[in-house]
């Protein structure tokens, strides 16, 4: 029993952490979210900006995390551990631990949320700056990505043999850990929503349903990139950051983003209808995570493909710009979204990157996002306008003051003219 409540804890930890969210799908998932991608075709993503964060003469492989509580970018490499607000410029500071660390989500390791694996031994940490060793912990070496799987509900590491990959997995951060040898696998690997996505060289990203076979992605690769680290969201923009040396050596850590889970979609150039599988929707409205230059409708049917009224398409409001983690909306009066729905995505001149729900949690900080915007706008709306007010009364003092004065000097000026000629 507290097994179980240990790992539902987890589970519960790992669905408030982004890519972890089960009720997220990514639109390449053929598996369980897309049954018929109509006419439209897998589109690997392109960064949108490449920028240099660090300059290293060797390019050794660091972890790097978003530490949501200390509201930083976190950085640990051989030796240092660097912080930064906007994971562009770093301050580093000494660090003993020389290895790869990961956070760890699971509330009953809220005193050990980092873990690392330095040297063959299994350490963890409070605040990710002083690590103990755990008692009789053994931890592979060499490790390019660690994470806890909830969906498997065990410790999950990938290294590097050679040109394989080695996959080490064990119910406990401390090990013992049972090794397994993969061909055409990715050593940098991720839990993202339904899926699981890894990174290959030359910034290649592969998708897999169970981690074990992986769906390497034709495309997208750029000459630059070498040594790849995990993909990170940004929380406030949403978009997809990868982190990658751009040479074998006197290389630079460059940061390149991409779109919001753009790592690959499912595009069309013309009007095209992407069909979802039965999905878990619990009455709620689907979000929608895409990049359009046309427009993006969606239609919801239930379990047995009969159309919701109300939830058409024609009855859609259609999505003109890109979105992240957008709610869809449709006009006039609609019936209840069922518990298991079908969705329905009419694309046209746009890429479906991910679809789903999002938690009630999350929508309640949304709505209070949402509510401190309007504050603001609205302080800004009555600063503006007093603004306004004090302009327009400021001229009007001017253009009054102007007429008094010109009438004072006609006045005077009458008055001289008038003189001269009685004179």
């Amino acid at each position: 029993m507290r097994l179980q409540l240990c790992c539902l804890l987890h589970a519960a930890a790992a669905a408030r952490s982004g890519f972890l969210n089960r009720e997220k799908y990514a639109a390449v998932d053929t598996e369980r979210a897309v049954a018929d991608a109509g006419g439209a075709a897998v589109k690997v993503g392109a960064p949108q900006h490449a920028q240099a964060v660090l300059h290293r003469t060797e390019p050794r492989a660091p972890s790097i995390i978003h530490d949501r509580k200390r509201h930083a970018w976190r950085l640990w490499d051989e030796g240092f551990h660097a912080e930064s607000v906007d994971g562009v410029a770093w301050k580093p500071t000494r660090l003993d631990v020389k290895g790869y660390v990961f956070e760890d989500p699971g509330r009953r390791e809220r005193k050990r949320r980092y873990k690392a694996f330095a040297n063959g031994e299994a350490l963890s940490s409070s605040d990710g700056l002083r690590f103990t060793r755990a008692k009789d912990g053994r931890a592979p070496s060499s490790i390019r990505s660690a994470f806890y799987d909830s969906r498997r509900r065990s410790y999950v590491a990938y290294a590097e043999l050679g040109n394989a990959t080695v996959r080490y997995e064990s119910e406990a951060w401390q090990g013992p850990y049972a090794s397994k040898l993969l061909h055409d696998a990715p050593a940098v690997v991720i839990p993202y929503y339904s899926i699981y996505i890894g990174i290959m060289d030359a910034c290649r990203f592969a998708w897999s349903s169970d981690a074990l076979e992986w769906t390497v992605l034709a495309g997208g690769i750029i000459e630059e990139c070498h040594t790849p680290l995990n993909p990170l969201r940004d929380p406030a923009t949403g978009e997809l950051r990868v982190y990658a040396f751009d040479g074998q050596t006197n290389s630079s850590l460059t940061l390149y983003r991409f779109h919001a889970d753009g790592f690959a979609g499912l595009r069309s150039p013309s009007s095209t209808i992407i069909t979802s599988r039965v999905l878990p929707c619990k009455g709620r409205a689907p979000v929608v995570t895409a990049a359009i230059t046309g427009s993006l409708r969606v239609a919801v049917h239930d379990e047995r493909g009969d159309l919701v009224h109300g939830r058409s398409l024609e009855d859609a409001l259609p999505m003109l710009l890109d979105a992240v983690d957008e709610e869809v909306q449709w006009k006039g009066v609609s019936d209840k979204i069922p518990d298991r729905c079908i969705l329905k995505f009419e694309v046209k001149d746009a890429t479906l990157y991910s679809f789903g729900w999002i938690s009630r949690a999350r929508d309640r900080r949304r709505k209070r996002v949402y509510r401190e915007r309007r504050r603001v706008a609205k302080a800004e709306a009555r600063g503006l306008f007093r603004l306004f007010v004090s302009l327009s009364l400021t001229t009007l003092s001017c253009l009054v003051v102007r007429v008094a004065s010109l009438r004072f000097c006609a006045f005077f000026r009458r008055d001289r003219v008038k003189r001269i000629q009685s004179v």
